[in-house]
């Protein structure tokens, strides 16, 4: 099963997010308090992630069933957000059961195979001996050999929990075990005509304009917003263009 955290008023129209890899339900919670005024917010913790449950597989057939399952479970029609991972898992779901997908929002990323492996981030969390970590600066101070950006660490940092022992809120053996297939995308030949939105943040090297013809050649009805000086962390680098553009969207 998948955790979920909810926010806002049952009653309004439901909008599912589903974070990226390495991420969590909670890394959303200022954006979905935000966008509860309007939408019922329910954030996922994908498999091997947060507090949802491990699994030995990690792939888009597998997290697209998992996130039709929350679908269903909030009345079969919702509106859905991606980031990274989560997009793919979304956009692989539209394509196969469009029917339960009122509109669809993308952010950062596109369906195709990528080749930036984060094998070497899996392998720098695995090296810290968690026996020695009291708080997050200790893990810090080993993760800093490896990973020389602050923001990324502190991003990777918030998966750390401390409770009876430290432990992590990924399943780094299955991440890693299944990091060929988390960077490719299934083959499919459906399309989805429904509404779907690109936002893509105009310094990521994540969606490129080639990406952007393959994505609608599968999604017909594709806009595309840039967000500028924005990378792949849209939400988090602009939150208020971002904010506005999911609105706008999902309001018309």
């Amino acid at each position: 099963m998948l955790n979920i955290i909810k926010v806002g008023d049952p009653k309004n129209p439901p909008l599912i997010i589903a974070h990226g890899l390495f991420g969590s339900a909670k890394n959303w919670g200022v954006m979905s308090r935000r966008l509860s005024d309007e939408w019922y917010v329910i954030s996922v913790d994908m498999r091997n992630h947060g507090n949802s449950s491990s699994h030995p597989d990690h792939n888009y057939e597998v997290m697209a069933d998992d996130l039709e399952k929350v679908i269903k479970s909030f009345g079969g029609y919702c509106s859905i957000l991606g980031h990274s991972m989560g997009g793919k898992a979304f956009m692989y779901l539209a394509l196969q059961n469009p029917k339960i997908v009122a509109k669809l929002i993308v952010v950062d990323i596109a369906p195709i195979n990528y080749n930036h492996s984060q094998i070497d981030i899996v392998k720098a969390l695995q090296s810290i001996d968690l026996k020695l970590v009291n708080s997050r600066r200790d893990a810090d101070n080993v993760l800093a050999s490896f990973i020389e950006e602050k923001e990324v660490r502190d991003f990777l940092l918030q998966n750390l929990k401390f409770e009876s022992h430290t432990t992590w809120d990924l399943n780094l053996t299955s991440l890693e075990k299944n990091m060929e297939k988390i960077l490719n995308f299934p083959s499919s030949n459906q399309v989805f005509n429904g509404e779907t939105l690109l936002i893509v943040g105009e310094n990521s090297t994540y969606v490129s304009p080639n990406n952007i013809l393959i994505m609608r050649k599968k999604f017909s009805d594709l806009r595309v917003k840039r967000i500028g000086g924005a990378g792949h962390w849209v939400h988090v680098e602009k939150p208020i263009e971002f904010e506005h553009s999911v609105r706008e969207f999902l309001s018309f």
